[in-house]
């Protein structure tokens, strides 16, 4: 059970997140958010105690929700390709679906955002996105230790480089004023995922493909989890 302190802290955090949705965060301001949630200056403070702490943590939060949907499709019931696509589709199926519940877009790193933030915030920023990164590379590195691929090291990771600029690319598109949502559709992203990783020499079933199951991890994985998001 959270106790109050931490209740009050996630309230601020999902305020935060929503304002800076709406505002950017150069526009966004520590006042403002006060306001919004009903407290005093001094209690925001205590809770985050500058605008750069409640970005460390927000970004935290947003990895951490990534890692959480990387374990839950590695525990279904999918071949080992299904779940690197699904990993590699979930912020974009979230966002055509769930718009008003996907997280900030902070894994593109706002260039004139990052150039305000002080020295200790970004080295603590590279630590978080560093983590992350080992995290999927050791996932396709793992593959080939399992047996589920065959592959020598630099296609390997030509091919995860490639799934890396095609999820981020989706969630650009996805987030995009002026292209229309119906024009880019999860299965156009499913079938590029598969494509790439095609690739690849995998090893019986763990090259499975069946959109039909992608699909069905994505929706499920999406609707539970999505109460909890940001």
């Amino acid at each position: 059970m959270f106790n109050k302190a931490q209740i009050r802290k996630v309230k601020i955090a999902k305020a935060a997140m929503r304002l800076i949705r709406e505002q950017g965060y150069l526009q966004f301001s520590m006042n403002e958010l006060a306001k919004e949630v009903e407290v005093t200056a001094g209690t925001l403070y205590r809770t985050f105690a500058s605008k750069d702490d409640l970005l460390v943590y927000l970004f935290s939060s947003v990895i951490e929700t990534l890692a959480e949907s990387m374990y839950k499709f590695s525990r279904m019931e999918l071949s080992a390709k299904e779940k690197i696509v699904c990993f590699h589709c979930y912020q974009f199926y979230l966002r055509q679906f769930y718009p008003d519940s996907a997280s900030l877009d902070l894994i593109g790193t706002n260039k004139a955002m990052f150039d305000q933030a002080r020295p200790e915030t970004r080295e603590k920023f590279q630590h978080i996105f560093d983590m992350s990164s080992v995290k999927i590379r050791k996932q396709f590195s793992d593959l080939v230790e399992n047996g589920k691929v065959k592959a020598d090291e630099e296609l390997l990771y030509q091919v995860l480089r490639q799934m890396t600029i095609i999820g981020r690319g989706g969630m650009v598109i996805s987030n995009h004023v002026f292209i229309p949502q119906e024009v880019f559709k999860i299965e156009d992203l499913v079938s590029l995922c598969c494509h790439t990783l095609d690739q690849l020499d995998w090893q019986g079933e763990e090259g499975r493909a069946d959109k039909r199951l992608i699909l069905l991890a994505l929706r499920s994985e999406v609707e539970q989890s999505v109460s909890e998001l940001w």
